[in-house]
């Protein structure tokens, strides 16, 4: 006789001891302006009895909008320390396009995983004014926001029994292993919060370099008022102006250049001495105002290619 399988009822692990979100602090324009991280820490420890199941697989947190229904965000918590159990801390970041309205009553839950738990624990947190930032510049934010989490790691040192901070000529900052769990916790925290990281990381704003022609105008225009600019003159008024003088002596660098290379190729049979020499000619002509520099900027071109063909392309 056959009985019917007997129905195996769900058990709810242990309970945690302590389930509090403990402090929160929200700060903007921290990566972008316009963004926001909702920070916080919180407690999941148990006095006896601790799961064996990490922390990251019994709860999770998640972020709601003010109607505490519409669920904005979810992660969990970081089984660095003890499987994740006791104090950490832990942060929603939202881009500029995705973060919800700044200063809301958002609420923060801490809730118990369905998938393990028949009746989960829950816990709520409900921003208020107090918990956002009242600075504006990125700057800062990053320092509001970097002061916070080295305090809370102050209390995390007690609770783990783990250094995570060392001081520095700079201040307080990560330790290698305060590092590790502020970067796997809050992905992308060295960028938004450079200063507590013993190497630091920072965003550069670059603006594009818009290149203008002033110094090639300043060059010939150097020797204004000076006996030389007087020779200069002298020496363009011999052609009766038909052209600058510094096409004239831009003509004679070009002699000199060509000059040098013949001598190399018939004295040592090759240019390399000639090209050495010459770009000391260019350069410094260019300098001086008795070389046009755009004529300077196509004869380092061809210089390149051939440079190229010398040390590649004959030996393919």
């Amino acid at each position: 006789m056959s009985l019917p399988p007997t129905a195996v009822l769900a058990v709810d692990p242990a309970a945690p001891t302590t389930f509090t979100i403990d402090d929160v602090q929200v700060a903007h324009n921290i990566v972008e302006t316009g963004d926001s991280l909702v920070a916080f820490k919180y407690t999941i420890a148990y006095a006896s009895s601790q799961p064996t199941t990490p922390a990251n697989k019994l709860f999770h947190f998640r972020l709601m909008d003010t109607d505490g229904v519409t669920q904005l965000g979810a992660i969990e918590p970081y089984a660095y320390n003890n499987a994740g159990y006791d104090m950490g801390y832990s942060a929603f970041y939202f881009s500029a396009d995705d973060a919800p309205e700044w200063e809301t009553a958002l609420v923060l839950k801490m809730v118990g995983n369905p998938q393990y738990w028949e009746t989960p624990p829950e816990v709520n947190y409900t921003l208020t004014t107090s918990d956002y930032s009242q600075l504006d510049t990125k700057k800062e934010n990053q320092t509001l926001m970097g002061s916070w989490i080295i305090e809370v790691c102050r209390t995390l040192e007690i609770n783990w029994v783990q250094k995570l901070l060392t001081e520095t000529d700079q201040g307080t900052v990560f330790n290698e292993y305060g590092a590790a769990y502020g970067k796997g916790t809050i992905p992308g925290l060295q960028t938004m919060c450079p200063k507590i990281f013993s190497t630091q990381t920072q965003g550069l704003d670059m603006t594009r370099r818009v290149w203008l022609m002033t110094k090639l105008d300043e060059w010939p225009h150097q020797w204004d008022g000076t006996i030389i600019g007087d020779i200069l003159e002298g020496l363009a008024n011999i052609f009766n102006n038909a052209a600058s003088w510094q096409m004239i002596t831009s003509l004679i660098c070009i002699v000199m250049v060509i000059g040098l290379f013949v001598w190399g190729r018939l004295k040592y049979a090759n240019n390399h001495g000639a090209m050495i020499a010459s770009s000391y000619i260019l350069a410094g002509g260019t300098d001086m105002g008795l070389f046009n520099g755009v004529l300077l900027a196509m004869i380092v071109t061809i210089y390149a290619a051939y440079a190229s063909y010398v040390l590649m392309g004959r030996h393919a």
